[in-house]
């Protein structure tokens, strides 16, 4: 063989290889089932249980969306991941299984429609696939997306927390397999700190509206039995109402540690509000040296939700004390401009008075300057970096940039 033709083949055999490796995953389920009839609507709750939750998985399945249940308009189905060492409810099994949920139903292993097997719930692959298959599955008109299980606001590290795999599903995962599903209708964050501003910039052009907390979801979250029988009664609801329902959801079944409530819609207002908030970090970092000490006073004195740390702040609020104590007239007028945005978005919004001046949702203004708290991956700066490479909300906006110059 001629060494040009060697040298071709060595190329050709690279290019083969570099693809295969590039290529997604094959789907880690089963095939999908026979498609049932064309529903209004399929909501689709991923729940990972993988971890101390584990014993919520089948709580939540058996009282609350089994008490309602699918029917021809609602079709609910769930993928539960108890992990290798579950509980002895519903029969102890073990590993992920997948639920189409029925009226009155136990989760138990023979009422699995789906055994997945022990399934990485923090691999956006799994996430794909698992809606891929829903929606083949189950089709309908539209679609709802709960995330069920830990989470803290948009830091890496925490949301889906999968612990035989040792993995989570980061925001920019998130996102990209978001785009890959071509997104859905509705998302539920039944976790805590959903209700960023950061998490939902990950949603923006693939959901209509979110639903979740701005604090903690603590141990009754959203309240699928009330849910699922509110979109049954009104099936041709649309992204928004049904967001508004699951929010209202959580106030009903609210303990101590499940504290706040949102709604907010996502598109052409929520545009509006990141182009207020990012000309409102710009104003602020040009006017940084003389206004540091006014910032830094507005900051303190802001609401944060109690629960979370202090590295979150409600956004009215913070505009609202920026706007109070500070001089200039452009970032005047950049505060007003981020809440009347905001009252645009954000389309229900519950906090008890023990929570403080809360408005549905939150966004990262850490304290400065401020070394990290050691052994704490969500304190402070340190996962900065990540902050400002990997989310969309600091595509969009000149937030990080001013947080940038805040820090140092």
């Amino acid at each position: 063989m001629h060494a040009r033709s060697i040298t071709l083949c060595v190329i050709l055999l690279l290019a083969a290889v570099c693809c295969a490796a590039a290529a997604p995953l094959a789907a880690a389920g089963p095939a999908a089932l026979d498609p049932a009839p064309q529903a209004k609507w399929t909501v689709i709750v991923y729940m990972d249980g993988d971890n101390n939750l584990e014993p919520w998985i089948t709580r939540d399945i058996d009282r609350e969306m089994a008490a309602t249940g699918s029917n021809a308009d609602v079709q609910i189905v769930a993928l539960a991941d108890r992990g290798s060492r579950p509980g002895t409810a519903d029969g102890g099994w073990a590993g992920a299984r997948v639920f189409n949920v029925g009226k009155g139903m136990k989760a138990t292993a023979d009422m699995a429609v789906a055994d997945w097997g022990n399934a990485d719930m923090g691999s956006p692959q799994t996430l794909i696939d698992f809606v891929d298959w829903a929606r083949v599955s189950f089709p309908a008109d539209r679609y709802a997306l709960f995330l069920w299980d830990h989470g803290w606001g948009w830091w890496p590290g925490n949301t889906m927390r999968d612990d035989t795999s040792n993995d989570y599903l980061d925001m920019d995962e998130l996102r990209r397999a978001m785009q890959t599903i071509g997104g859905v209708d509705m998302v539920g964050m039944d976790t805590c700190l959903g209700q960023m501003i950061e998490v939902q910039a990950e949603f923006r052009g693939f959901a209509n509206a979110v639903a979740g907390c701005e604090d903690s979801t603590g141990y009754t979250g959203f309240q699928y039995g009330e849910i699922l029988a509110k979109l049954q009664a009104d099936p041709a609801m649309g992204a928004s109402a049904l967001a508004t329902v699951a929010a209202r959801s959580i106030r009903t079944g609210h303990d101590r540690w499940s504290l706040t409530a949102s709604a907010v819609t996502l598109g052409g207002r929520w545009d509006r509000l990141t182009a207020a908030v990012s000309d409102l970090g710009w104003d602020m970092a040009v006017r940084l040296p003389e206004y540091r000490r006014a910032f830094g006073v507005a900051r303190r004195h802001s609401a944060s939700p109690p629960q979370s740390y202090p590295e979150v702040r409600d956004l009215y609020d913070a505009a609202r004390e920026i706007r109070a104590h500070v001089g200039s007239s452009a970032i005047k007028k950049d505060c007003t401009r981020v809440i009347e945005a905001l009252r645009g978005v954000v389309i229900y919004e519950w906090s008890p008075a023990v929570e403080g001046d809360l408005h549905g949702i939150s966004f990262f203004w850490p304290a400065a300057p401020a070394p990290p708290h050691l052994g704490s991956s969500f304190s402070q700066w340190v996962n900065f970096p990540y902050y400002c490479t990997q989310l969309q909300f600091t595509r969009l906006t000149y937030w990080g940039d001013f947080l940038g110059a805040w820090g140092g």
